[in-house]
């Protein structure tokens, strides 16, 4: 009887079969249910942190009027680099083509580690050919010491898809310059552009092809 009460015995088939200790049950148990509950939390979280990740991946430009933020000498300059409408003695209302194409200067700008970037649309068909129209950006350096220098320059169709910004900005970053994205819309297909800043320049890095609907 004192061996009964110590383990429970049963005999199938000549063998012997011993019932594990009730406390070893009680373990088993008790971990099979961390173990879910834990697996739960993490499929959780994972999914939260990945749809925080994706909507934080990019943010459309918010374009103003470039005459409001940078001073006129600058876009004057900025004008006479990159085109030839000083050259041109044509005027509107007794002003220079220069200061017409000032006037319709719109600009982005995006802040980083380094500096902010000022990325400018002259907005102008003057400035646009058969590969779209002019873009330029530069970088305006944290340290009043440096001057500032082009980092940006592009033609792009001006011409996007629906709902899709022309240009968004990504929150990742190289050499303290966020990344770009570029949408771009043809005939047949859509494509998206990402330019990242080398320390330099920026270059194209990444570039994607979606068939049209």
């Amino acid at each position: 009887m004192l061996r009964q009460n110590r383990v429970e015995q049963q005999t199938a088939g000549g063998q012997r079969i011993v019932k594990p200790p009730v406390w070893l049950n009680q373990i088993g148990y008790w971990f099979r249910i961390g173990l879910t509950v834990f697996t739960a939390l993490s499929l959780l979280l994972g999914t939260i942190a990945c749809s925080s990740s994706t909507s934080a991946t990019t943010a459309p430009a918010s374009w103003v009027e470039a005459l409001r933020v940078t001073p006129k000498e600058t876009l004057i300059r900025i004008v006479q680099e990159h085109s030839n409408l000083s050259k041109l003695k044509v005027a509107a209302a007794g002003q220079s083509a220069v200061a017409e194409a000032i006037k319709r200067m719109r600009v982005w700008q995006v802040n980083s580690s380094v500096g902010r970037l000022n990325l400018y649309d002259f907005n102008n068909s003057a400035l646009c050919g058969t590969e779209g129209c002019l873009y330029v950006g530069y970088l305006i350096p944290n340290d009043l010491g440096q001057v500032p220098t082009e980092v940006f320059a592009a033609y792009l169709d001006s011409n996007h898809p629906p709902k899709t910004p022309l240009f968004q900005v990504k929150s990742s970053s190289r050499e303290g310059l966020p990344c770009l994205v570029v949408s771009q819309l043809s005939e047949k297909d859509r494509r998206q552009l990402q330019f990242c800043y080398d320390g330099l320049t920026y270059q194209l890095a990444d570039s994607l092809f979606f068939k049209g609907d």
